[in-house]
């Protein structure tokens, strides 16, 4: 067990499974790879989400597509997260839903299912399928799963490079740890389409700012960009910081796909929603 004991203004407590973490914002300390990104899941983490998503994704020509998505979270297990998806709009991709159940066990695949409305089938999604584009967005499959925090120490090495100042892209300078992430088990390096991730996190808030992804040659080809950092209060009182912008752009395809959330932290779901029958129900 390990204790960090951050002894600053607003301190806040959470229980991260094995981990038992004090901290708050406001003073940096000296920390390992792994530290910044155990913090950096504290800080985001609540146990239910109820959000509203507007997503645009634009091609290389300017032109732009809107979809509008409900999401619905259950974090109370902190190493197996239940997120169901399900697109609102527009018709063409209206009623698509998709169910990722994760597992305790990080060598297990999560149970991942879409439904899709025009067949009226539940077609199950492999975890060799997770580098496999997230509906025609930027972000994969991979991408939208916690990839790091209590679950990802156990697939990923994480090294600090340095510290650095940016300015994030509404112009908010951030004093900054850059910390690489590179998968190591055997699993992992097998499924994941990344054979790296330089991930920029906030000193202040823990907050990812930047995330630069390298494909399996070794080449920066996707960024993903947060921005508009917002507080909320969860249970128990808890400060949880969130980017209400999220961008990811993929350099190859010269598209980008961005992400306003609209999100209710901390209030109950009902369980029948994180099933397999659901899917063919939708909120």
């Amino acid at each position: 067990m390990k204790l960090f004991n951050l002894n600053v203004r607003c301190k806040s407590v959470f229980s991260v499974g094995f981990i038992f973490i004090v901290f708050s914002v406001g003073e940096v300390q000296s920390y390992t790879g792994v530290e910044v990104m155990l913090l950096n899941e504290t800080s985001r983490k609540s146990i239910t989400e109820l959000a509203d998503v507007s997503m645009t994704l634009t091609n290389k020509r300017g032109q732009e597509r809107k979809r509008l998505l409900r999401v619905r979270i259950d974090d109370s297990n902190i190493v197996a997260r239940k997120t169901f998806v399900e697109f609102a709009t527009p018709k063409d991709v209206k009623g698509t839903r998709i169910l990722t159940l994760e597992k305790e066990d990080v060598d297990e695949d999560p149970d991942r299912w879409i439904y899709l409305p025009a067949l009226r089938k539940i077609r199950r999604i492999s975890g060799s399928d997770i580098g496999e584009s997230f509906v025609g967005t930027d972000f994969t499959y991979e991408d939208m799963e916690v990839a790091d925090g209590v679950a990802g120490v156990k697939n990923h090495k994480y090294t600090i490079l340095r510290e650095e100042t940016i300015v994030d892209v509404l112009g908010v300078t951030k004093s900054c740890w850059v910390v690489e992430a590179i998968p190591v088990t055997e699993k992992r390096i097998k499924e994941s389409s990344y054979s790296k991730r330089i991930i920029w996190v906030d000193q202040n808030y823990y907050t990812a700012i930047n995330i630069e992804y390298y494909d399996k040659e070794g080449v920066h080809f996707k960024t993903q960009t947060s921005a508009d950092v917002r507080k909320s209060i969860g249970v128990g009182g808890k400060d949880i910081w969130r980017p209400n912008r999220v961008e990811m752009v993929n350099h190859e395809r010269e598209h980008k796909t961005l992400i306003i959330f609209d999100s209710i932290l901390d209030k109950p779901i009902v369980s029948k929603i994180f099933t397999r029958r659901f899917l063919k129900v939708g909120l």
